[in-house]
């Protein structure tokens, strides 16, 4: 219940407060390079756009928290915005470091794993195949566990943006202060995970829909001459209606969700967090 009572409040303040939309814009277009390109699937520049987005997106993001959290009580502007996002973009930065340099372990260590799991697997197949089978699965095991550990530091971690700028400290107070509300509030913080997974999931059906466009318009018999020449028409138009919709239904999620999510994190935290922290 609580949990779906921060969900109002969210979109309550989003209600109220229809300017902070205008935040959601400047983030789509911010991304909006990065993720056209990505749709078609031109190598190399959006990983390019995304280094720079990097650095960029902490302003907007510190920003609508800052929005989000002062729309809770009374209503905010995009002086609020630009204030806030000036405030609070380092710690954001820093806090965006710390989660990517956390990723890049576990990437590694995964590699780590997979090349140690090949070669005793290896050596293991050559001396015995009762062996070699055991060893496959501790293997699975201990790549599953890797897997856990990361997505619960993810879990405890994931209220430190809201933290730092609902609370108005740096970048170690804000993690600190994540890991205790979720320690506090095990059951709601799983509820709040969930519904998150579910919107998540619900928001990922028509964009694979869009991806599929190609396939199912192409999926007739084979044909030959003039025939063909329409059918591979009809594919390539197909190709380019669903790349332009996905950019499209992706700029939209990105304008509209962004904001949302936000709101709801700040909502969650700010009905969790302890007395003694305000």
């Amino acid at each position: 219940m609580a949990t779906i009572q921060s969900l109002t409040e969210a979109v309550g303040v989003l209600k109220r407060n229809p300017v902070v939309f205008v935040a959601g814009l400047i983030y789509a277009v911010v991304v909006l390079p990065q993720s056209a390109l990505s749709a078609l699937n031109i190598p190399l520049v959006p990983t390019l756009l995304q280094i720079l987005t990097f650095f960029i997106t902490p302003f907007i993001v510190a920003g609508i928290l800052g929005m989000t959290y002062e729309g809770r009580v009374r209503e905010t502007s995009l002086d609020t915005f630009t204030k806030i996002g000036k405030k609070k973009y380092v710690s954001l930065l820093a806090g965006n470091l710390v989660i990517f340099v956390i990723t890049v372990v576990f990437i590694l260590l995964m590699v780590l794993l997979s090349f140690l799991v090949v070669g005793i697997g290896f050596a293991a197949a050559s001396a015995e195949s009762a062996l070699a089978g055991g060893v496959g699965i501790v293997s699975i095991a201990v790549f599953l566990a890797a897997i856990l550990v990361f997505l619960l530091v993810m879990f405890f971690l994931q209220f430190w943006g809201p933290a730092i700028v609902a609370d108005n400290v740096g970048v170690g107070p804000g993690f600190q202060r994540s890991v205790g509300l979720v320690k506090r509030n095990l059951l709601p913080t799983l509820g709040f995970g969930v519904l998150n997974l579910v919107i998540n999931l619900a928001l990922a059906l028509p964009a694979l829909a869009l991806s599929l466009l190609p396939l199912l318009t192409g999926a007739g018999a084979e044909t030959v001459g003039a025939a063909g020449d329409v059918q591979s028409a009809t594919q390539l138009g197909s190709s380019l209606l669903a790349q332009v919709g996905l950019i499209a239904y992706s700029f939209v999620i990105a304008v509209v969700m962004t904001p949302f999510r936000l709101a709801f994190a700040v909502s969650f935290y700010d009905n969790h967090r302890p007395s003694a922290w305000e």
